[in-house]
């Protein structure tokens, strides 16, 4: 994946408020590896059109990417976030 642009939804902000102090800081680092356009660990939800999640620790971020800007939709723990 290249380059990307970021931009949250409110409901991602709203979930990435909640997140622990650490967990914030590993977020703020995967997404600053998106944005330079460096590896990341990036998989497809299965049954869903252009949508994807990044794994972090007990974390998933799910986004869609729309005309290379990746639009995150929800920040939440691994078993709480595809509901």
């Amino acid at each position: 994946m290249g380059r990307f642009k970021i931009e949250f939804s409110k409901g991602a902000v709203k979930d990435y408020k909640k997140l622990p102090q650490n967990y914030k800081t590993l977020v703020d680092l995967v997404l600053s590896k998106l944005i330079e356009g460096l590896p990341v660990d990036i998989k497809p939800i299965i049954g869903e059109k252009n949508t994807y999640r990044i794994r972090v620790g007990k974390y998933r971020i799910l986004f869609t990417i729309i005309e290379g800007t990746v639009l995150i939709t929800r920040i939440g723990s691994r078993g709480d976030v595809y509901n």
